[in-house]
């Protein structure tokens, strides 16, 4: 059942938590406590170096995200259950016997599938450099391969699962939208859930990146705040995100630009929310966005909760589902079906992918193969090639192989 956040001033607002940032100087998972300063920084005595210890530790547990770390520690968990099935404890730096071991281990007896295998390679090899020894490069083993090789080979023996999550498009944008208007909801609470789905959708953006990480707490260095927001000209907005997937350091931008004719609006959905808090007395540059008047913040998990609720009777459990991730193959998926109007490199360019990872997103690709094809079959009548020559007066004894 959707459960809306209600429009109650007697709650505590949201805070800031300033110690759940994306990166952070504190250990949260038991991975991190491997990390040895102690013989990082082995030096005599006499040293005073337990506080370049403890900043070593702050800087390496720093070093990746939070999410990186949990990921992880999922291999490393998963590693310690290895020792347990063979009862051994195994010596690092691990050997080229261990890690094939290991790997085969994935395969066979936790039923992993070969990314996830390679998952693991990556958070083992991880284990060693927080470790601080040599690691062996497993992915260059020659049987390691093989094995990994012959693994994905079987997976073709086995019915493909297909891809439930259903792509959200500009027609069904709009019934999203009609049921929101439909609900007993408040103003404010309609339009921030409703101004989340048309910025999701035009600018191409992962809800992760644009909503609160927590419903009580935000993080001001990751979430997406209204400081984050610039309005260049009165028909356009830039959005940073401040933490995008991508890591880099400065940051991702995302730009908005009026969409008329269909209530969906994306330029007039971000003003009609700000004017809406700003009347509601909740609005601040220094929170976020995608909150409601109750003080509480708009999350991925309940984002996709209330989409589960709206839109009940167009989902199948397990055979059709639309999730937050939905929205994001909403514009390549649409511009697919038009080569003309837009080439692969526009793709790429408005959803920020910087590999050819974006054909997963363009669903629907058969006209723009049509497309191309014909192109290809416009060169080859305009190619002046010559003639060929005249055909033979007698009949080949035998067809070429």
């Amino acid at each position: 059942m959707l459960c809306i956040i209600p429009n109650s001033g007697t709650e505590e607002s949201v805070t800031a938590d300033w110690n759940n940032f994306k990166y952070s100087k504190e250990a949260r998972f038991t991975l991190q406590r491997l990390v040895d300063s102690h013989a990082a920084m082995d030096l005599h005595p006499t040293y005073r170096i337990s506080l370049a210890e403890e900043a070593l530790r702050g800087y390496i547990n720093s070093y990746i995200a939070k999410s990186t770390w949990q990921k992880y520690s999922s291999g490393w968990n998963a590693f310690c259950a290895f020792e347990i099935y063979y009862e051994n404890s195994f010596s690092w730096p691990l050997t080229k016997s261990v890690w094939r071991l290991f790997v085969i281990w994935c395969l066979s007896v936790r039923k992993l599938q070969p990314a996830s295998a390679k998952s693991y390679i990556a958070a083992i090899k991880f284990v060693h450099l927080i470790k601080d020894v040599p690691c062996f490069d497993v992915l260059k083993d020659p049987m390691i391969k093989m094995v990994l090789k012959g693994a994905a080979n079987l997976n073709f023996s086995s019915p493909p699962r297909p891809s439930t999550r259903r792509v959200i498009q500009l027609p069904l944008l709009l019934v999203i939208g009609d049921r929101i208007r439909r609900t007993s909801w408040s103003p404010l609470t309609k339009q921030v859930v409703w101004t989340a789905c048309t910025t999701a959708f035009f600018s191409s953006a992962r809800l992760g990146e644009i909503l609160a990480s927590s419903t009580y707490q935000h993080d001001p260095t990751s979430n997406l705040m209204w400081s984050d927001i610039r309005f260049p000209t009165e028909d356009s907005i830039l959005i940073r995100l401040k933490c995008a997937k991508s890591g880099e350091i400065q940051g991702e931008f995302l730009d908005l630009f009026p969409f008329l004719g269909f209530n969906c609006c994306p330029v007039a959905s971000l003003h009609a929310l700000m004017r809406m808090q700003q009347e509601a007395g909740t609005f601040s540059k220094d929170l976020p966005v995608f909150r409601f008047a109750s003080g509480k913040n708009l999350t991925a998990c309940q984002f996709n909760s209330i989409l589960s609720s709206l839109l009940s009777d167009l989902c199948a459990p397990g055979q059709d589902t639309i999730t937050c991730h939905s929205f994001r193959a909403g514009i390549p998926s649409t511009l697919a079906l038009f080569p003309d109007l837009a080439n692969c490199d526009d793709i790429k360019g408005w959803g920020r992918w910087h590999s050819e990872c974006y054909n997963r997103y363009t669903r629907l690709r058969h006209d723009q193969k049509r497309a191309i094809f014909g192109k290809i079959a416009a060169a080859l009548i305009r190619d002046p090639c010559p003639p060929p020559p005249s055909a033979p007066t007698t009949t080949p004894s035998s067809i070429p192989a």
